[in-house]
């Protein structure tokens, strides 16, 4: 039960740091290096481990709002 309440706490966080970029207009969000390196650059740091890790989730998520 813990473990479903981090995953949707990570879940909730990424959805904030993507609105975070998203909500700044400096870039184009398939434009995933130049997304990354504004995550870097607003401390969006579970972001950039996300884009590193599960790009293709990423792109989906950008595409359809949700995750998986």
């Amino acid at each position: 039960m813990d473990r479903i309440k981090k995953e949707l706490a990570l879940r909730d966080q990424l959805r904030n740091e993507i609105d975070k970029i998203r909500n700044t207009g400096e870039v184009n969000m398939f434009d995933v290096p130049n997304v990354k390196r504004l995550a870097y650059y607003y401390n969006c740091h579970y972001l950039v481990r996300f884009l590193e890790e599960r790009r293709a989730d990423y792109i989906n998520f950008i595409l359809t709002g949700n995750f998986e």
